[in-house]
């Protein structure tokens, strides 16, 4: 399993037709690039996208960037076709590669079924909640935030003796 939400159909569409749009847009104006987006879009029946957000994405395409839809429909989209951007397939080897590596060590340590197989209730097998991207970020944000409160306070009292 690649991550823990499924990609919605659309997103991954609207993301595959980002993806041809940034193999045509070397060399093209921004509004051609706008132009081609709207007509991938239709051409797959997606519905007509915001202006900020069509500006976004042909901005990203005319600097031969990849605009993300989101991460699930990324990597379904990078199944399916290669990303344009390289960088951008790099990072989302890298997910593929940590996401593998989190999965075995959950599965070796909390003694889980492999990935995709039933529980005794016809459920997917759960995975345990330290697992989480989220959570591990901001565990390390609060405690980022606890340490840079600490060294204030030790800063504060070291001016507070010298005075």
């Amino acid at each position: 399993m690649e991550s823990p939400t499924p990609a919605n159909a659309d997103n991954v569409q609207r993301q595959l037709a980002i993806f041809d749009v940034v193999k045509q847009a070397p060399g093209k104006s921004l509004s051609e690039i706008k132009a081609m987006l709207s007509k991938a879009f239709a051409e797959r029946g997606l519905s007509r996208q915001p202006g900020p957000w069509l500006d976004a994405v042909a901005s990203d395409a005319a600097f031969g960037k990849t605009y993300i839809v989101d991460l699930p429909a990324a990597v379904a989209a990078d199944s399916i076709e290669t990303v344009p951007d390289q960088h951008l397939e790099a990072a989302l080897q890298e997910r593929r590669i940590l996401r593998s590596e989190s999965i075995t060590e959950a599965q070796k340590y909390e003694g889980l079924p492999p990935a995709g197989d039933q529980d005794q209730s016809g459920g997917k097998a759960a995975r345990p909640a330290w697992t989480s991207d989220t959570a591990r970020r901001q565990q390390l944000a609060l405690f980022a935030g606890a340490l840079a409160l600490a060294l204030a306070a030790v800063a504060l009292g070291t001016v507070r003796r010298r005075a």
